[in-house]
């Protein structure tokens, strides 16, 4: 398996995750957080999207990046659960669609990313896998809080012992 297909594998499988935590979100508790200065739970699933498409699809095509407004930008955020998971999907095939176009070379292309950094384009794509996970995680914490099972990852999750 190629570097590329695995990639495409393991990302593609936890957008799909991610979109299915976003619609799980309960209808009154989109800004709901576990203490003060975390995220509320539809701006901590949404943000994954919005920085799939606006930094690390904008720095793999060597696109000016403004994480600043990225951050900021209202209008990039979803306005509910089902357009978050929406969000996610659209950025992924998107994202996806690109990586195929350009072929396994590509990933070693050194980019700039984040405050100036020259990485390949491997290292970025991996540091956002890492990132998703970790928030798909919190994502997870944030469900059982408040009394629901996330959607299956090892297969185990719900089982009774």
């Amino acid at each position: 398996m190629s570097q590329l297909s695995e990639y495409l594998e393991k990302q593609g499988e936890l957008a799909e995750q991610l979109a299915q935590a976003a619609e799980q979100i309960p209808a009154g508790l989109e800004g709901w957080r576990p203490c003060e200065g975390a995220l509320g739970w539809l701006r901590l699933v949404d943000h994954m999207a919005i920085a799939r498409r606006n930094l690390v699809l904008k720095a793999i095509k060597e696109e000016p990046i403004d994480f600043g407004a990225m951050v900021k930008n209202e209008s990039l955020r979803s306005s509910s659960p089902t357009a978050a998971a929406a969000a996610h999907r659209s950025s992924w095939a998107e994202l996806r669609s690109f990586l195929e176009s350009q072929g396994e070379g590509f990933l070693d292309k050194v980019v700039t990313f984040t405050r100036g950094r020259q990485w390949p384009v491997s290292r970025i794509l991996w540091f956002a896998f890492e990132e998703n996970l970790h928030h798909r995680g919190q994502l997870w914490i944030y469900a059982r809080m408040n009394g629901l099972t996330p959607p299956k990852v090892w297969g185990t999750e719900g089982m009774v012992q």
